[in-house]
Protein backbone atom coordinates (compact mmCIF):
# COMPACT_ATOMS: atom_id res chain seq x y z
CA UNK A 1 0.00 0.00 0.00
CA UNK A 2 2.77 2.34 0.77
CA UNK A 3 4.50 1.54 -2.26
CA UNK A 4 1.48 2.33 -4.46
CA UNK A 5 1.03 5.38 -2.93
CA UNK A 6 4.68 5.99 -3.25
CA UNK A 7 4.28 5.66 -6.84
CA UNK A 8 1.65 7.72 -7.31
CA UNK A 9 3.05 10.48 -5.69
CA UNK A 10 5.72 10.63 -7.79
CA UNK A 11 3.99 10.69 -10.82
CA UNK A 12 2.30 13.25 -10.07
CA UNK A 13 5.42 14.77 -9.05
CA UNK A 14 6.86 14.59 -12.30
CA UNK A 15 3.84 15.95 -14.23
CA UNK A 16 3.84 18.96 -12.16
CA UNK A 17 7.74 19.27 -12.61
CA UNK A 18 7.09 18.80 -16.32
CA UNK A 19 4.09 21.13 -16.59
CA UNK A 20 6.93 24.16 -14.56
CA UNK A 21 9.56 22.95 -17.69
CA UNK A 22 7.07 23.27 -19.95
CA UNK A 23 6.22 27.35 -18.79
CA UNK A 24 9.26 28.32 -18.50
CA UNK A 25 10.27 27.46 -21.82
CA UNK A 26 7.65 29.19 -23.43
CA UNK A 27 8.08 32.18 -21.11
CA UNK A 28 11.75 32.06 -22.04
CA UNK A 29 10.97 31.88 -26.00
CA UNK A 30 8.32 34.63 -25.62
CA UNK A 31 10.81 36.63 -24.10
CA UNK A 32 13.79 36.21 -26.91
CA UNK A 33 11.61 36.70 -29.95
CA UNK A 34 12.07 40.51 -29.56
CA UNK A 35 15.37 40.18 -29.22
CA UNK A 36 15.18 38.01 -32.78
CA UNK A 37 13.09 40.32 -34.56
CA UNK A 38 15.62 43.34 -33.25
CA UNK A 39 18.70 41.83 -34.14
CA UNK A 40 17.07 41.22 -38.05
CA UNK A 41 15.88 45.14 -37.98
CA UNK A 42 19.64 46.30 -36.97
CA UNK A 43 20.75 44.48 -40.06
CA UNK A 44 18.47 46.15 -42.61
CA UNK A 45 19.38 49.23 -40.60
CA UNK A 46 23.43 48.69 -41.51
CA UNK A 47 25.46 50.37 -44.18
CA UNK A 48 28.22 50.20 -45.98
CA UNK A 49 30.45 53.26 -47.49
CA UNK A 50 34.00 52.66 -49.51
CA UNK A 51 36.23 56.09 -48.44
CA UNK A 52 39.19 57.15 -50.96
CA UNK A 53 41.81 57.58 -48.57
CA UNK A 54 45.35 59.17 -48.27
CA UNK A 55 46.82 55.84 -46.43
CA UNK A 56 50.36 54.62 -47.22
CA UNK A 57 51.78 52.31 -45.00
CA UNK A 58 50.84 49.50 -42.79
CA UNK A 59 51.11 52.07 -39.77
CA UNK A 60 47.76 53.71 -41.13
CA UNK A 61 46.14 50.89 -41.75
CA UNK A 62 46.62 49.87 -37.68
CA UNK A 63 45.87 53.53 -36.90
CA UNK A 64 42.48 53.21 -38.94
CA UNK A 65 41.82 49.74 -37.70
CA UNK A 66 42.24 50.37 -33.96
CA UNK A 67 40.82 53.60 -33.82
CA UNK A 68 37.80 53.46 -36.19
CA UNK A 69 35.54 51.04 -35.18
CA UNK A 70 35.53 52.47 -31.41
CA UNK A 71 33.17 55.32 -33.28
CA UNK A 72 29.77 54.89 -32.54
CA UNK A 73 27.77 52.49 -34.54
CA UNK A 74 30.55 51.52 -36.54
CA UNK A 75 29.79 47.75 -36.60
CA UNK A 76 32.94 46.48 -39.67
CA UNK A 77 36.19 48.00 -41.18
CA UNK A 78 38.50 46.94 -43.68
CA UNK A 79 41.53 48.49 -45.34
CA UNK A 80 43.03 47.77 -48.48
CA UNK A 81 46.41 49.65 -48.35
CA UNK A 82 47.08 48.56 -52.62
CA UNK A 83 43.76 50.54 -53.14
CA UNK A 84 44.01 53.20 -50.39
CA UNK A 85 40.77 52.07 -49.42
CA UNK A 86 38.17 52.19 -46.01
CA UNK A 87 35.47 50.40 -46.32
CA UNK A 88 33.17 50.72 -43.06
CA UNK A 89 29.95 49.31 -42.49
CA UNK A 90 27.66 51.13 -39.67
CA UNK A 91 24.25 51.53 -38.15
CA UNK A 92 22.04 53.92 -40.18
CA UNK A 93 20.46 54.96 -36.61
CA UNK A 94 23.60 55.37 -34.95
CA UNK A 95 26.00 57.20 -37.51
CA UNK A 96 26.17 58.31 -41.45
CA UNK A 97 28.88 58.59 -44.09
CA UNK A 98 29.97 62.78 -43.04
CA UNK A 99 30.66 61.74 -39.50
CA UNK A 100 32.73 58.72 -40.58
CA UNK A 101 34.76 60.53 -42.56
CA UNK A 102 35.62 63.28 -40.11
CA UNK A 103 36.64 60.34 -38.22
CA UNK A 104 38.93 59.28 -40.42
CA UNK A 105 40.05 62.86 -41.08
CA UNK A 106 40.90 63.38 -37.29
CA UNK A 107 43.31 60.72 -37.24
CA UNK A 108 45.40 62.79 -40.24
CA UNK A 109 43.85 61.20 -43.41
CA UNK A 110 42.21 62.73 -46.11
CA UNK A 111 39.21 60.88 -46.92
CA UNK A 112 36.75 60.67 -49.63
CA UNK A 113 33.13 58.82 -49.95
CA UNK A 114 34.16 57.05 -53.40
CA UNK A 115 31.83 58.62 -56.46
CA UNK A 116 30.39 54.91 -56.53
CA UNK A 117 28.96 55.39 -53.17
CA UNK A 118 27.74 59.03 -54.06
CA UNK A 119 25.53 57.54 -57.14
CA UNK A 120 23.91 54.95 -54.04
CA UNK A 121 23.50 58.04 -52.00
CA UNK A 122 21.34 59.93 -54.41
CA UNK A 123 19.58 56.98 -56.13
CA UNK A 124 17.84 56.77 -52.38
Amino acid sequence: MLVNELKTDFKHKNRFEMKNFKNIAAIVLIMAFPVILNAKDKEKKTETVVYKTSIDCEACVNKIMSNLPQEKGIKDVKCDLTTKEVTVSFQKDKNNPEQIQRSIEKLGYVAKLTPAQDNKDQKK
